[in-house]
C-alpha cells in the first residue's frame, strides 16, 4: 500500500510522499547525507568506551559526538539491546534524515545538573534550523549497566522529546510564487492554468481501446500510460499527460469520446511570452537529491522548485518568498503527536523587468528562424527593452514535462537553445566596430571627419604577400572618414590601423576598451562573457606569438582577433546616441511587495564615458545617419521610405569556417537626437548585414514606435 499511496500522493503532496518513502524505509526518515558543516571525530575504541565508567561519562561522549555530527560514534555507545532494534546504517540515516528534514544548520547538546550514577542525565538540547530559527527543548539520556559497562539505553525519543515510533515531519507552507513582469505590467510569468489529461481507473470500460485510442492522441507509448495510472485507485484522477492552456479544441473532442480519460484545469507557472522571452524570463526545476542539503538550509524541501535561469534564478530570494510552515511530530498512522515549531510564511514579490512585451515579440518575429539575437536598449539609462536569442526554448515546457525529444534538442551542440547568443556568444563585429576606428584615428591621429585617405580596392602591407580587399571589390578613390563610414571601406580603415600601430599598437586596443569591449558589460541578471579586445600582450599571453602589423589591419574592422557581444555591440551604439556614456545594462526596474512596497529599485549606473568629445561623437553620428539616408550608404535600400529618423551602421563579419556565410551585424539608434532606443541585430551566418539585419532592426524600431508613441 504505501508504494501505491506514493505513487498517487507524490505527485500532489510531496511532504506526505516522503513520509511513506520513510516508512518504506523501515523507520528512516528521508536523506542520507550528513550535514555539511559536521566534522567527523574519532568514534570510540572499544577501550575507550570501556573506560566511561559512570552514567555521566557515557552521556557526555554521547552528547560530544551528537554535537559533532559523529553518528557512528554515538553508534558505538548504544546498548546492545537498543543496538539489536536499530542497525548502525539506519541509527545514522535516521540523525541524519531528521537534521535534514528540519533543515538543522547547527546543534548544540548540553547535559545539565545531575548526580554521576543517576540512569536519566538530563540534556538541554538546542538546534539552529533554516526552517523554524531556534529549536530549544530539554530531554534525558537513558542509561544501563551491562557487564562490560555503562551504555546509552537509546530510543527514538533522544533524538526528540515524545518521537517514539514516530516521525518528525516538516508540513511546508509555501508562498504563490511572485510574478515576472514587462515594464508595462503584463505578465512574462505568472500564475496561471494547465490541462492535465488523466485516466479514472474505475471509470474504464475496455483498457486495450483506452490505450490504443490515448497512445494516438497523446503520442506515448502504451506501457508508459499504463505505469501512470495502474497503481491508482478506482476513484482517483491519475495524470498522464500536460498542455497548455487552452487545448486543441479537435484533440479534447478526441479526448472525450474515451471512457475513463478525464481532462481536469490545474493552477500552475505559467510563460505567455514562450520561446519568446525564455532566455530573459528563465525557468524552473525541481532541487535535486545532490542540491537537497544545501538548499534544505534555506528552507527547501524535496518536490520545490527553483529558478535555473534569467530572472527565475536572479530574483529567486524575492519571488520565492519566505517558506513558512508546521515542524511536527506524526505517528505511524500520521496522526499528529506534537507541534515542534511553527513559522508564517511571507508572501513572495513580484518582479517588474525593463521588458516592453510589444517590442520583445515583435523582435522574436523579426529574427524569425533566423541563429542569431536582437538587443534593445534604452540609451538614456540602460534599460534592456528587448532581447531575444534564437534558437530558443519555451520554458512552459519545464512545467509541463519534458519529452525526449525535447531533451535532445536542448542539449544539440549546435544549436545550444539554452544559451542566450546576446550576451555569451562574442563573435568578431564587422563594419559596425569601424566608429571604434574612427574614434581612435581622431584622438591619436589628429583626424577628423574630414580627413582625406585612398579607398582602394585592395590593400597590402609592403613586403608583406598578403592583401586584404574591400567589400565593393572596386577602386572608390579618395574619400573622407564620413564618407568611409558611409561606404564602410574596409581599405580606409586597415590605413587607419596600421597608422595607429605605427604610433603605439595598443592605441586601438584602449579606444576598444573604452567603448566598453573586452570587458563585460556588467549585467547582473544574466551571464555574459567579457569577449576579446587583443592587443600585444594579450596576444603573447594567449596565443604565445607576436603582434603583428597584420593584426592592426583585421582588429581596424572587428576581425581577427576580436571579439564582442552583441549586447556590448548595443551599448557602445547606445553611447554614441547618447552624447558619450555608458550606462550598465540591467534588466530588473524594481521588486514590488504583495502590499506595495519597493523592495527594491534600480538606479542608473554611469560605468564609463567614451574618450572623445561632443564635435567628435557629432561628427560620427552624422555619418551614421548617411548610412541609411542618402543613396551612397550601405543601408539606403533597407531603409527607403522609412518615417523615423534613424543612424545606423552595417556589418558583415568573416568568420574563419570554410563554406558558410558571413555573419551579419546591424547596429541603429533612433531618434537621432534624444534617441530613445539603440538596436542591435546579429545573425550567425546570414550573409550580409546590410541585406539580412538591416530589415530586422527596421522591423524592431517599427514595432517601438508603435507600441510608444
Amino acid at each position: 500500500m504505501p508504494k501505491l499511496v506514493m505513487s498517487v500522493l507524490g505527485l500532489v503532496v510531496i511532504v506526505l510522499g516522503l513520509f511513506l518513502l520513510a516508512d518504506r524505509l523501515g523507520g528512516r526518515l528521508l536523506g542520507n547525507t550528513s550535514l555539511p558543516d559536521a566534522s567527523p571525530v574519532a568514534s570510540p575504541s572499544p577501550g575507550s568506551v570501556e573506560a566511561l565508567r559512570t552514567p555521566r561519562d557515557v552521556a557526555a561522549a554521547f552528547t560530544r559526538l551528537w554535537n559533532a555530527g559523529d553518528y557512528a560514534g554515538m553508534y558505538e555507545l548504544l546498548s546492545a539491546p537498543a543496538k539489536h532494534t536499530i542497525s548502525r546504517e539506519d541509527f545514522i540515516a535516521r540523525y541524519e534524515g531528521i537534521a535534514q528534514e528540519i533543515g538543522q544548520t547547527a546543534i548544540e547538546a548540553t547535559l545539565l545538573d545531575a548526580d554521576r550514577d543517576a540512569l536519566e542525565q538530563p540534556m538541554h538540547v538546542k538546534r539552529e534550523s533554516a526552517k523554524v530559527g531556534t529549536l530549544e527543548e530539554d530531554n534525558v539520556i537513558p542509561i544501563v549497566e551491562e557487564e562490560d559497562g555503562f551504555r546509552v539505553d537509546w530510543t527514538p525519543s533522544v533524538i526528540f522529546a515524545e518521537l517514539g515510533d514516530g516521525f518528525v515531519r516538516w508540513q511546508p507552507d509555501i508562498p504563490q510564487r511572485g510574478r515576472i513582469l514587462d515594464r508595462k505590467g503584463r505578465p512574462l510569468a505568472h500564475l496561471g492554468q494547465i490541462n492535465k489529461v488523466g485516466v479514472v481507473p474505475g471509470q474504464i470500460q475496455d483498457e486495450a481501446a483506452l490505450l490504443q485510442a490515448l497512445s494516438q492522441a497523446l503520442g506515448m507509448p502504451e506501457d508508459e500510460i499504463k505505469s501512470r495510472y495502474e497503481h491508482g485507485q478506482p476513484d482517483w484522477f491519475m495524470p498522464i499527460k500536460s498542455y497548455p492552456d487552452p487545448m486543441d479544441p479537435g484533440l479534447l473532442e478526441q479526448l472525450a469520446g474515451i471512457p475513463g480519460v478525464v481532462v481536469q484545469k490545474w493552477p500552475e507557472r505559467v510563460y505567455p511570452a514562450g520561446e519568446a522571452a525564455a532566455h530573459v524570463v528563465g525557468y524552473l526545476t525541481e532541487i535535486t537529491a545532490d542540491e537537497l542539503p544545501e538548499l534544505s538550509a534555506r528552507g527547501y524541501s524535496a518536490g520545490d522548485v527553483i529558478g535555473r535561469a534569467g530572472i527565475e534564478a536572479w530574483g529567486e530570494q524575492y519571488l520565492a518568498g519566505k517558506r513558512g510552515g508546521r515542524l511536527v511530530i506524526v505517528g505511524p498512522d500520521g496522526g499528529e503527536r506534537r507541534v515542534i515549531a511553527e513559522v508564517q510564511s511571507e508572501p513572495a514579490a513580484d518582479i517588474v523587468t525593463t521588458i516592453d512585451l510589444d517590442v520583445q515579440l515583435a523582435a522574436e518575429r523579426a529574427l524569425g528562424d533566423n541563429t542569431g539575437s536582437v538587443v534593445v536598449i534604452d540609451p538614456n539609462t540602460g534599460a534592456i527593452l528587448a532581447m531575444v536569442s534564437n534558437p530558443s526554448f519555451d520554458p512552459n515546457k519545464f512545467i509541463l514535462g519534458l519529452s525526449d525529444e525535447d531533451w535532445a534538442r536542448f542539449n544539440d551542440e549546435e544549436a545550444r537553445p539554452l544559451q542566450n547568443r546576446a550576451t555569451t556568444f562574442a563573435y568578431p563585429s564587422g563594419s559596425t566596430f569601424k566608429v571604434v576606428t574612427a574614434a581612435a584615428g581622431m584622438i591619436h591621429l589628429g583626424m577628423n571627419m574630414q580627413s582625406t585617405l585612398d579607398c582602394p580596392a585592395a590593400f597590402s602591407l609592403p613586403g608583406s604577400s598578403n592583401v586584404w580587399r574591400d567589400w565593393t571589390g572596386v577602386d572608390q578613390g579618395p574619400m573622407t572618414l564620413h564618407r568611409a563610414l558611409v561606404r564602410s571601406c574596409n581599405t580606409f580603415f586597415y590605413q587607419v590601423g596600421v597608422q595607429l600601430d605605427e604610433k603605439d599598437p595598443n592605441l586601438l586596443a584602449e579606444t576598444a576598451r573604452a567603448f566598453g569591449f573586452g570587458n563585460p558589460t556588467g549585467l547582473e541578471e544574466l551571464p555574459e562573457v567579457a569577449g576579446i579586445v587583443p592587443d600585444p600582450a594579450w596576444k603573447l599571453a594567449a596565443v604565445r606569438d607576436g603582434w603583428a602589423r597584420g593584426d592592426a589591419v583585421n582588429f581596424a574592422i572587428g576581425q581577427g582577433y576580436f571579439l564582442a557581444t552583441p549586447l556590448q555591440v548595443a551599448n557602445a551604439y547606445a553611447a554614441l546616441a547618447n552624447g558619450g556614456t555608458l550606462w550598465q545594462p540591467y534588466l530588473v526596474q524594481e521588486v514590488v511587495a504583495l502590499d506595495g512596497t519597493k523592495v527594491y529599485t534600480h538606479e542608473p549606473k554611469e560605468i564609463g564615458k567614451l574618450p572623445i568629445s561632443q564635435e567628435q561623437i557629432a561628427g560620427i553620428r552624422a555619418a551614421l545617419v548617411d548610412v541609411v539616408t542618402t543613396p551612397a550608404g550601405t543601408a539606403y535600400s533597407a531603409f527607403q521610405g522609412e518615417t523615423h529618423p534613424v543612424a545606423a551602421k552595417t556589418g558583415t563579419a568573416e568568420h574563419g569556417q570554410e563554406g558558410r556565410a558571413t555573419h551579419a551585424w546591424f547596429a541603429a539608434f533612433s531618434p537621432v537626437d534624444g534617441a530613445r532606443l539603440a538596436a542591435v541585430t546579429m545573425i550567425e551566418y546570414g550573409g550580409e548585414g546590410a541585406i539580412v539585419s538591416a530589415p530586422v532592426t527596421r522591423e524592431v524600431i517599427n514595432a517601438f514606435y508603435e507600441a510608444n508613441p
